[in-house]
């Protein structure tokens, strides 16, 4: 199926697909507030949110950023969302979606990409994915409500 995957930029036209995936991702979310981030998200340059498209159905979701070093000099590239439609699973796209990912990651001067992805038990098959993929688990990340 990889092979009948379109990758592009999003756009308004997207918002209801986008609340959907971002929804499968964990983080449930209407189109309304999908609508909102998006619109900021959008607006900003180092910002880049890309959608995998298969014949006329939105498939999976990439939510990029070019971030810069404290600890080196230059940028690199942090994944904030990746998310493939539940019932697009195991078929190529992400793969065709990573790699889109890191693609833009070197249009844009970048020679790093980054990502995180939770320490649940429904992650583990995204974990061994991203491996196969070549990323490396290089840290632990930590969160707290402010």
């Amino acid at each position: 199926m990889s092979e009948n995957i379109i990758v592009r930029n999003a756009g308004p036209e997207d918002i209801e697909d986008m609340a959907l995936l971002m929804t499968q991702l964990g983080y449930p979310t209407s189109p309304r507030e999908m609508r909102i981030r998006f619109e900021s998200i959008a607006s900003h340059p180092d910002y880049c949110t890309l959608i995998a498209r298969a014949g006329d159905e939105i498939v999976g979701l990439a939510g990029l950023v070019k971030g810069l070093y404290y600890e080196y000099n230059g940028e690199y590239l942090r994944i904030l969302a990746f998310v493939v439609k539940e019932s697009g699973r195991k078929r190529g796209i992400g793969r065709v979606l990573l790699k889109a990912c890191e693609q833009w990651g070197v249009s844009q001067g970048l020679n790093v990409a980054v990502l995180n992805s939770g320490n649940r038990a429904a992650r583990e098959a995204a974990h061994a994915f991203y491996q196969k993929m070549g990323y490396k688990i290089k840290s632990s990340g930590f969160i707290k409500q402010l």
